[in-house]
C-alpha cells in the first residue's frame, strides 16, 4: 500500500476519492466532506443493500475494473485489505494511494474502521463525533434486564449468522441468546426448517420484505411453517440494508429487536 504520508504534502488530504465496498462506502458517505468523494461501488445505489442509496446515486458508480476507477482521477481509493489483489497492483502501478482497511464484523471494529477512514479524509472531528453518536446509541438500546430467550436470524437461501458475526451480537446486546450460535454455526451458514422448529426460538428474525419478489431462494423466510411459530414466537422484521455492515446503521437492528419486546 502507498502510505499517505508517501504523498506530497500538498495532497496529504485528498480531494478525490473513490471506494470499492459496499461497508466503505457507507463510511465515507457519513465522512466525507462535500465534494470529496467521487466514486462509490455500484452495489451502494441499490435501496436494498444500501441505506444510503439516494446519496450514492448522486456519484460516479465504480465497478471493479481500473478503467471506471482511473477515469475518476482519484487521489485516494479506500477498499478492502483482504480483496481486489490485481486492482491493487494496478492502481498502484498508476501511481494512485491507496487506503486498506479491514471488514468490520463488530461495532467495536466499525470505530477503528470510521477512525482510520476519518484520519486519512481529513475529517477526524466528523469520525470522533460519529463514534461518540454510536457509543451513546448503543449505550440507550442495550438490554439490562433479565435474557430474553432464544433468537434466530433467518436469509434467503436457509442462510443464518452464528458466533462470532455481527448479527450475533446485536442479538446477544438485545437481551437474546442466538440458536445459530448454541447449534455450532460460524458466522455464516445455513440452517434447516425443521432445526428451526425444533429449537423453538422466541424470536424469529428476517427481511420481512426479502418475498415481495417470490423466488425459491427467499421463500424459506416467509415459510408458512416458521410463520406458524408466530403463536409463541415474537417476530422482528430487519432490512437487509441494515445488518450487512458494522456501524451506525447496526443500531436499527437494535431499535428494530427492541420495538419487537413490546
Amino acid at each position: 500500500m502507498l502510505a499517505l504520508s508517501a504523498l506530497p504534502a500538498a495532497a496529504q488530504t485528498p480531494q478525490r476519492v473513490v471506494t470499492l465496498n459496499l461497508c466503505l462506502d457507507q463510511m465515507a458517505l457519513r465522512l466525507a466532506a462535500p465534494g470529496q468523494l467521487v466514486g462509490v461501488s455500484y452495489l451502494s445505489q441499490d435501496p436494498d443493500l444500501s441505506v444510503l442509496a439516494d446519496q450514492a446515486s448522486a456519484l460516479a458508480p465504480v465497478r471493479d475494473s481500473v478503467e471506471s476507477i482511473l477515469v475518476l482521477r482519484p487521489d485516494l481509493v479506500i477498499l478492502g485489505k483482504d480483496s481486489h489483489a490485481r486492482l491493487k497492483r494496478l492502481l498502484r502501478g498508476a501511481g494512485i494511494a491507496l487506503l486498506e482497511l479491514s471488514w468490520a464484523t463488530s461495532i467495536e471494529e466499525a470505530e477503528t474502521v470510521i477512525d482510520e477512514m476519518s484520519k486519512a479524509l481529513g475529517r477526524e472531528e466528523v469520525g470522533r463525533r460519529l463514534i461518540v453518536d454510536m457509543r451513546e446509541k448503543r449505550r440507550q438500546l442495550t438490554w439490562t434486564g433479565a435474557p430474553l430467550g432464544r433468537a434466530i436470524y433467518l436469509e434467503a437461501n436457509r442462510g443464518t449468522s452464528g458466533k462470532g458475526s455481527l448479527m450475533d451480537e446485536l442479538l446477544g446486546l438485545s437481551g437474546y441468546r442466538n440458536l445459530a450460535a448454541e447449534l455450532g454455526i460460524g458466522s455464516f451458514g445455513r440452517v434447516s426448517l425443521e432445526t428451526v422448529l425444533a429449537g423453538q426460538p422466541d424470536l424469529l428474525v428476517f427481511d420481512g420484505d426479502a418475498n415481495a419478489h417470490p423466488a425459491r431462494a427467499t421463500e424459506y423466510v416467509g415459510h408458512h411453517a416458521l410463520l406458524a411459530l408466530a403463536g409463541r414466537a415474537r417476530l422482528a422484521s430487519v432490512p437487509t440494508r441494515y445488518s450487512i455492515c458494522a456501524g451506525p446503521d447496526s443500531f436499527e437492528v437494535m431499535r428494530l429487536l427492541a420495538e419487537a419486546r413490546r
